[in-house]
Formats: structure tokens, C-alpha cells, sequence
């Protein structure tokens, strides 16, 4: 069993200028939602990122609900498999290359907002959380053929999360310590 207890939570972790004079919270200090302008941004900046060879289109999409987003129009997997099984008939395993894909994207999704208010901050880890949440959608749909290819970074990803959680406690154990 896992025990996240021992994690911040939301309102445990929000730094002091996250909060107006009275020491409330400042609710503005945290987007909820892109607006239509910034999702357009959004989008381009995804398509530049991950590049024209992976991704033929991507726009906002209110139809989402708990997924950050959702590649549409695309061949299904069992489909991909057959063909494949088909074309490599001959000997050859070197497999179909996977089309173009159109990306439907959840502006108020937290992830999305998250890498959209981190692109000028942290550009690295902005570009792998795309580049996750890209295959993310390849998975749902079934058609990345080894998911073994993003382990990786998905590796990667969680060295930041541990290093993050080391700094923020690190950071207010120190707090403590000038408080006493």
C-alpha cells in the first residue's frame, strides 16, 4: 500500500504570496482554466513542441471532461495491429509508421494549465509533460505499439517529483527552523 498522507496538500503547500494582505487565500493566484486565446497558444505550442511529424492539428475541446486530451480521427489499434501483422508477413518487423494524429486538448484540465504556466519557466520539463501526455492519448486510443518507449521518461518525470517534494520539505524545514 502507498500512504500519501505524509504528501502536502493543496492548501498545505501554497506559498505566502499566493495570498492577499488578510492572509486569504488569493484565488487569481491559481488559473483554473485557459482562456480561448491561451488554449490557441496552447495548441501551436504543442504542435511546434512535439513537431509536424506527430501531430497534424490540435485545438481546444470543451468535450473533455477528465482526460487533459484525447487524440481524435485516427485508425484504430486493432486495425494498426492487423495491418501490421499483414505487411510484416514478408520477414520484416520494421512496423507501420504511426500517421498524423489530431490532438483535442482540455483547457481546464490541471495538467494542461500546469505545462501551459510552465513553457518560459522550465521549457525541459514542459516539453516531456507533452510529450507524456501525447502518448498518454496514443495509449488510450491503443495505438502506440511499445509503450516501453516512454518508461524513460516516465522515470525521468518522477525523479522530479521526488526532487520536488525533497526541496518543498527541505525549504520548510528551514521556515521552521527561522521561525524558532
Amino acid at each position: 500500500d502507498i500512504d500519501l498522507s505524509n504528501f502536502p496538500t493543496k492548501d498545505e503547500n501554497k506559498d505566502e504570496d499566493e495570498k492577499d494582505s488578510d492572509g486569504k487565500d488569493n484565488e487569481s493566484a491559481e488559473k483554473k482554466s485557459l482562456d480561448t486565446a491561451e488554449a490557441m497558444d496552447m495548441c501551436n505550442w504543442i504542435k511546434t513542441t512535439l513537431g509536424d511529424k506527430k501531430i497534424a492539428s490540435c485545438r481546444p475541446s470543451s468535450r473533455l471532461v477528465s482526460s487533459p486530451a484525447i487524440v481524435t480521427d485516427n485508425e484504430s489499434g486493432a486495425m494498426r495491429r492487423m495491418m501490421r501483422m499483414v505487411d510484416t508477413s514478408d520477414g520484416t518487423r520494421d512496423g507501420m509508421p504511426l500517421p498524423k494524429q489530431n490532438v483535442e486538448i482540455n483547457p481546464s484540465h490541471p495538467i494542461i494549465v500546469g505545462i501551459y504556466n510552465m513553457r518560459e519557466k522550465e521549457p525541459v520539463l514542459a516539453r516531456v509533460l507533452a510529450e507524456q501526455v501525447y502518448d498518454n492519448c496514443l495509449v488510450a486510443a491503443g495505438l502506440l505499439d511499445d509503450s516501453r518507449t516512454m518508461l524513460p521518461r516516465l522515470n525521468d518525470l518522477l525523479v522530479s517529483l521526488v526532487k520536488g517534494v525533497e526541496h518543498n520539505t527541505s525549504k520548510g524545514d528551514s521556515e521552521d527552523k527561522k521561525s524558532s
